[in-house]
């Protein structure tokens, strides 16, 4: 029996992450300083992560489209699709709350830039913000940013309101890890060369170093550390392979660098979460 992807990825993305970013934005008890500390981190994580692979795509003397493709894949991380999952079973409830903050952080310059520059060739910017408007992604995490500043807590909804926020969101991880796998499953695998271990490295080896140097410049410690440390070593995202079939990029790299770093990472996240627990 074949399964259609893109209709359960859009199952995900539309109907059961943004109840789970909800909940857990309206949980998590974050001081103000380390919000802060947490946009900061991700802007000089994405940064510096970007000009590594800039750096590397002209080592390899790539042509535009090579270059696009090696700083998607060693910049954004899969933050959602597994950091999500290995957030909650390496650090419980209170891991899953952390890692929700940082995707919301993340969220923005993670699909918001990808979402205008993959698709400002082909609609208006009016039409682009438009769209990016409607994604309930945001829409939920302006929500409940909105309540926790007014002073809103999740105690003061209705229960009627919340529990099947809740219900809608506990089942999100399990089909997110289902459509993980379906999607890895449709995916050819060619031979591992030399360029393709040079961009898993980067992703699994490098970036957590990066992280775990950033978060003791900033000051960020505890466990908000070990999950920004532990989101951040998760393979290369999954987004960046849809980007690149909207403006021309090289799909086939992409998969692969997707498919060999998820492969990767099963080495690699169990010794990041030994270091940093």
């Amino acid at each position: 029996m074949e399964f259609d992807r893109r209709t359960l990825s859009r199952l995900t993305v539309y109907i059961l992450l943004p109840p789970i970013l909800f909940i857990n934005l309206m949980k998590v008890n974050v001081v103000v300083n380390d919000i802060f500390r947490v946009i900061l981190f991700c802007m000089f994580i994405l940064l510096i992560m970007a000009v590594i692979g800039k750096l590397y795509s002209i080592c390899l003397k790539q042509d535009n489209i090579g270059s696009g493709t090696t700083i998607l894949s060693v910049t954004l991380f899969n933050s959602v699709n597994i950091g999500f999952p290995i957030s909650l079973f390496a650090f419980g409830q209170q891991g899953l709350l952390y890692a929700a903050v940082l995707v919301a952080i993340n969220s923005f310059p993670h699909n918001g830039l990808s979402m205008y520059f993959a698709g400002r060739g082909q609609m208006t910017r009016f039409k682009l913000l438009k769209v990016m408007a409607f994604m309930p992604m945001f829409n939920v995490i302006f929500l409940a940013i909105g309540l926790r500043l007014i002073g809103i807590e999740l105690t003061h909804l209705p229960s009627a309101f919340v529990e099947p926020i809740d219900v809608l969101g506990q089942a999100a991880i399990p089909l997110i890890l289902v459509c993980v796998g379906m999607e890895l499953a449709g995916i050819n695998i060619c031979r591992f060369d030399l360029k393709l271990l040079g961009l898993v490295v980067l992703k699994l080896i490098v970036a957590p170093f990066i992280a775990w140097g950033l978060t003791l410049i900033i000051g960020i410690d505890g466990l908000l550390q070990s999950v920004m440390i532990l989101l951040v070593a998760a393979p290369s995202a999954m987004v960046p392979v849809v980007y690149a079939r909207m403006f021309g990029g090289d799909v086939k790299s992409l998969s692969q660098v997707v498919l060999w770093s998820t492969f990767g990472c099963l080495f690699t996240i169990p010794f990041v979460i030994y270091l940093v627990r």
